[in-house]
């Protein structure tokens, strides 16, 4: 672009008492939104994770340095992790064992150097199944799989 690399003038009438640094970080948001690709952060896929298991799997890591990268350049943007289970094991198992999964989601961001402020773990155990694969319907463990997962649901505005 033509711009690229130069400084733009830009006058702003500030009433007396305005708080300035507010102001220049509401610019500064609105100028990167300006810039912001909504269409990067949906190539970030669902992660899944092995029965009965809370460990990144390595399609899941891939996945997740892909978004440290985006949440790194778009530093303002907020992440909500969603996490689920399938629906083996009891309600409240599945509770712990989705918010043991949120912490390792959590834990492995924070290794990539994401301020951990960006994101926010919201455990949802097995309330929102996406098949019929409930307790003790006759499913294979290719649906079950599709059920343990997590899911990104991104923010650019920041505005909480």
């Amino acid at each position: 672009s033509l711009l690229e690399n130069r400084s733009l003038g830009l006058a702003i009438r500030i009433p007396a008492g305005f708080r300035t640094d507010i102001l220049e970080s509401w610019i500064k948001n609105e100028i990167k939104l300006a810039n912001y690709d909504n269409s990067q952060f949906t190539l970030i896929k669902t992660i899944y994770f092995d029965f009965n298991s809370d460990l990144i799997r390595n399609d899941a890591s891939a996945e997740l340095d892909k978004m440290a990268m985006l949440m790194a350049t778009y530093p303002f943007a907020k992440v909500e992790v969603v996490v689920h289970t399938d629906s083996r094991g009891s309600p409240a198992y599945n509770k712990k064992l989705a918010a043991r999964r949120g912490k390792s989601i959590q834990k492995y961001l924070e290794h990539t150097g994401i301020d951990l402020s960006q994101f926010h773990i919201t455990v949802s155990g097995e309330e929102n199944l996406i098949n019929d694969c409930y307790d003790k319907a006759d499913c294979d463990e290719i649906a079950h799989q599709l059920n343990r997962r997590a899911e990104f649901n991104f923010d650019p505005r920041n505005e909480n």
